[in-house]
């Protein structure tokens, strides 16, 4: 039986060097019967964390933000492998 992997991508390129490793990973595992979703993070509307303490882990959608990490957590939570897929720009992971 497959794995599912999300891998979350940070590059702001869609066709930059962390796509094509993105892409060439994703091939491989599908090729070995896993499934592959990716976010490409840049292009998504997410809110940095408030420290609100508003939200809980044991809700679908932990946060009370309603951005489009909504759709990043059901598939995450459904995961057996995440994947972070990031340029080094100045030495250091994208954020």
């Amino acid at each position: 039986m497959g794995k599912k992997i999300v891998i979350l991508n940070g590059s702001p390129r869609k066709n930059g060097n962390t796509a094509v490793l993105a892409a060439e990973f994703t091939r491989g595992a599908e090729e070995a019967g896993n499934t592959v979703t990716e976010f490409f993070l840049d292009g998504m509307d997410i809110h940095g964390c408030k420290g609100c303490f508003g939200g809980n882990s044991s809700r679908e959608c932990p946060c009370v933000q309603k951005d489009d990490m909504n759709k990043i957590y059901p598939a995450v939570k459904e995961s057996d492998v995440i994947v972070l897929a990031t340029p080094l720009y100045y030495w250091t992971m994208t954020i």
